[in-house]
């Protein structure tokens, strides 16, 4: 734009020099012209030169256009720090809106600590009534949920449900998948939770050949076939004053009628009546109930919390024995069975008598 305005200047001033020449001309021819006493007097006193018209002042030198200076280039842009995902644990989770089951409660589903490949969400969470305590919740001393469980094998933006029931479970993740005690932590009764596990996973190789697998878990119960009730809560026949008795592989008894006489050998069959019951008081079997006395070998054929409570027994006696698991099913119970998974056992034994090792074997009820 400088350099525009210089050259605009430059052709403005141009026609007025040529007009002033041109005047100057004219005046010249007339004086040659004249009468003879002009130009007598021309000779004797010559007229002085006319001034030559100033030269034009020449137009000013266009001013050098500054350069104009190279752009700076623009500075990268700094990349955006990445969120930092605990050590150890993968960052690509599932796309939340193609899982069944019931959406996570803020949309969004969180990693496992300590499991990679696992994500997990609430999907409900049970409220509490002001002024009432909260449900139980699972703690590190838990030692068996009762839930409710769906799961789906992911295709995709699909999935395929695996099973769908209640069923109790052991929070143990040598028993269950690595993570299963993680994933419980802090449920309370009545919550429900989902969890995602990605290829590569133990569960999703053992359940789904390696293809994501997804669950849906609502807690119903906490240890309920597990824990004891107090003396005066026990079905059956009342203990009484009996004092409670332990011994080392955790059997424990009430000795509600003494026997008398000697106890069983170790070859010997007894005959004995039975009822027993889960801890909150279902009664799943009875020997009284078909009047036939059930005859039991001491050699085995019978569970081990049997075998053991039976060997210190006098005949005529009533023993009330507290079974733990591990001396009963454990956590395979038969199918189908009335006996939950880890579930504690009650029965009320009472031995009849002390067979002959050669006796003829009636087995009655069938324990």
């Amino acid at each position: 734009m400088h350099r525009t305005t210089m050259l605009l200047t430059t052709l403005l001033t141009i026609p007025f020099l040529s007009i002033v020449g041109c005047e100057k001309a004219t005046s010249s021819t007339d004086t040659t012209t004249g009468t003879s006493e002009t130009a007598s007097a021309a000779r004797t006193s010559p007229e002085p030169a006319a001034e030559p018209a100033p030269a034009p002042e020449p137009a000013p030198a266009p001013e050098p256009e500054a350069p104009t200076p190279p752009a700076s280039p623009e500075p990268p842009a700094a990349p955006e720090p990445e969120a930092d995902a605990p050590a150890g644990e993968s960052t690509d989770g599932p796309v939340v809106a193609n899982l069944p089951g019931t959406a996570p409660i803020n949309g969004t589903m969180k990693p496992l600590a300590g499991h990679p490949g696992y994500w997990v969400a609430d999907i409900a969470v049970t409220e509490v009534p002001e002024g009432e305590s909260p449900p139980a919740s699972i703690n590190p001393d838990s030692r068996a949920v009762s839930i409710n469980m769906t799961a789906w094998n992911m295709h995709g933006d699909h999935g395929h449900e695996l099973v769908s029931r209640s069923m109790v479970i052991p929070i143990d993740d040598q028993m269950v998948f690595p993570g299963w005690d993680a994933t419980l932590q802090g449920m309370r009764i009545g919550d429900s939770r989902k969890l995602w596990v990605g290829p590569g996973t133990f569960p999703s190789e053992q359940m789904a050949q390696g293809a994501p697998v997804v669950f849906d878990l609502r807690l119903e119960g906490i240890d309920e076939f597990i824990d004891v009730p107090e003396a005066d809560k026990l079905p059956g026949e009342p203990v009484g004053d009996a004092p409670l008795q332990k011994s080392d592989t955790g059997l424990e008894w009430y000795d509600v009628v003494e026997g008398e006489g000697d106890s069983p050998g170790p070859t010997d069959r007894v005959k004995v009546h039975y009822t027993g019951w889960l801890v909150n008081g279902t009664e799943f079997d009875s020997s009284k109930k078909s009047g036939v006395p059930f005859t039991v070998n001491m050699q085995g054929g019978v569970i081990q919390g049997w075998l053991e409570g039976l060997r210190t027994m006098k005949a005529g006696g009533t023993r009330k024995l507290i079974i733990p698991e591990s001396l009963a099913y454990g956590w395979n119970p038969r199918p189908g069975g009335p006996i939950p998974p880890g579930a504690t056992l009650i029965f009320d034994v009472e031995m009849l008598e002390i067979e002959n090792p050669d006796a003829p074997v009636d087995n009655g009820g069938g324990k």
